[in-house]
């Protein structure tokens, strides 16, 4: 397997443009996946300088129904007339905002109107799509949850804005010749309750590679959340024996090298451009 990053908050070329969002691109034994696709064109534009055929790929999956995740849509849609893109129903539907000190909230979700909504397949509910791919939707949320989520609304039928739960999120798992590895977006439910729920859920007793974002930063006021907060969830990870964890976007440019000192072990950062080899 092969995993080539289109887009990130950081860039490895000067020709590879960064912003704040995330795209993967996942190559299998069978398939090829787009796993998000940024807040805009800028990672169809990096897939071109890396060589990456967006045209021909087979299917593209949203983690949730945030801008920065799926701004790109329709200039996928562009791209490619024939890979079905799955998503909940909640991440298209849903109306999200984010609240920033001393402004109103700002909207964060889909430019709905703009998205070809007959090429996208809703789900509710875990779904395996092969023996190889299966998409986890609905998290247990036991664990540690991000204190950045308490900025983030969804907007209710009366117009009321209430903090956003993220049952719009939804995780890709991928077994290939024996080894296991999830995409996360940002979890937003907390990566162990992500973690903890797929384990649950396919009777796995480990996964081999965690790759995602794990939401620990605010890009606005630069401020990591707090080492006891960072402790927890660096407790949770290292419970998870065998698994390699791969971060970038919403962690933010302190926590990784913090919690891998507390865990014991690294967790990698990667960029617009990284390739990891599976």
């Amino acid at each position: 397997m092969e995993i080539t990053c289109l887009l990130e908050n950081n860039t490895t070329a000067p020709q590879l443009a960064p912003a704040h969002g995330l795209s993967f691109f996942i190559r299998t034994r069978t398939r090829s996946i787009l796993f998000d696709m940024g807040p805009d064109n800028k990672f169809a534009d990096n897939a071109k300088h890396l060589g990456v055929d967006l045209a021909k790929t087979d299917m593209a999956v949203l983690s949730h129904g945030h801008y920065d995740h799926g701004g790109g849509i329709p200039q996928f849609q562009k791209i490619n007339s024939k890979a079905q893109l799955i998503m909940t129903r909640g991440a298209i539907e849903g109306r999200f905002y984010a609240r920033y000190q001393g402004h109103d909230p700002r909207y964060i979700g889909l430019d709905t109107d703009a998205i070809d909504k007959s090429r996208c397949r809703f789900i509710g509910s875990d779904l395996a799509l092969s023996g190889e791919l299966t998409l986890i939707a609905g998290f247990l949320k036991k664990g540690f949850i991000p204190q950045g989520n308490s900025d983030l609304l969804r907007q209710q039928e009366n117009g009321q804005l209430t903090e956003d739960e993220f049952s719009h999120e939804l995780a890709l798992l991928i077994a290939e010749n024996g080894t296991s590895v999830l995409f996360t977006g940002c979890a937003h439910s907390g990566m162990g309750n992500m973690i903890d729920t797929v384990l649950t859920r396919t009777g796995l007793d480990h996964i081999d590679h965690v790759i995602g974002g794990f939401h620990l930063y605010n890009r606005i006021t630069r401020i990591t959340e707090p080492d006891s907060r960072l402790d927890i969830l660096a407790n949770e990870l290292s419970s998870y024996g065998g698994t390699t964890y791969y971060t970038g976007h919403c962690t933010g440019p302190e926590a990784p090298a913090y919690m891998s000192r507390k865990m014991g072990r690294p967790i990698n950062v990667f960029a617009t451009g990284s390739r990891i080899e599976i």
